[in-house]
């Protein structure tokens, strides 16, 4: 299921290991635009393509693009919250985007990680309070986009699941 829906933009595991290094476009994404946009118009694109990173070898030049670079995913059951700003508490509401609460809080404990939905322990909250408070409703905060997962039935969102706890 993995290689089918998620490789083609998060690369391939095991022996034949790829990773394709992708840049997703925000019209293709659908993620909060704020961070992109900003590296988009912010002028740090021209400062980094004049500094030394982009003219000594190894050369590495950014091309102006509106977009996120889908990330390797190993070790993705250990890097929660997700998304690039880390608005979705959980693998599972990644995959199922209905179930992504618009305002949500977690303990902050260590050892509060739900091992079957892939992330942090969370409460859904009527509105944003608490130090550990998510709110996807400010600028730069949403949970909006990836929607590919909920093209996925619950068996083969569950299979992805149990994969990415592999890697």
């Amino acid at each position: 299921v993995f290689n089918e829906h998620c490789s083609k933009c998060h690369g391939t595991y095991g022996e034949q290991e790829s990773y394709p290094n992708k840049l997703i476009s925000l019209a293709l994404v659908k993620t909060d635009p704020l961070y992109a946009n900003y590296a988009y118009h912010s002028g740090i694109v021209g400062w980094y393509n004049n500094s030394w990173f982009a003219n000594t070898e190894p050369r590495s030049y950014f091309e102006p693009n509106l977009g996120y670079v889908a990330p390797p995913l190993d070790g993705i059951w250990a890097s929660a919250p997700y998304l690039h700003n880390g608005s979705v508490p959980t693998v599972d509401a990644l995959l199922n985007s209905p179930l992504r609460p618009t305002y949500w809080s977690r303990s902050g404990r260590s050892d509060d990680y739900n091992h079957r939905e892939l992330g942090w322990n969370y409460s859904s909250l009527e509105k944003p309070q608490g130090d550990w408070a998510f709110d996807t409703t400010l600028p730069g905060y949403s949970n909006k986009g990836h929607y590919f997962g909920d093209k996925l039935s619950d068996e083969d969102r569950r299979a992805v699941i149990e994969y990415l706890k592999t890697l």
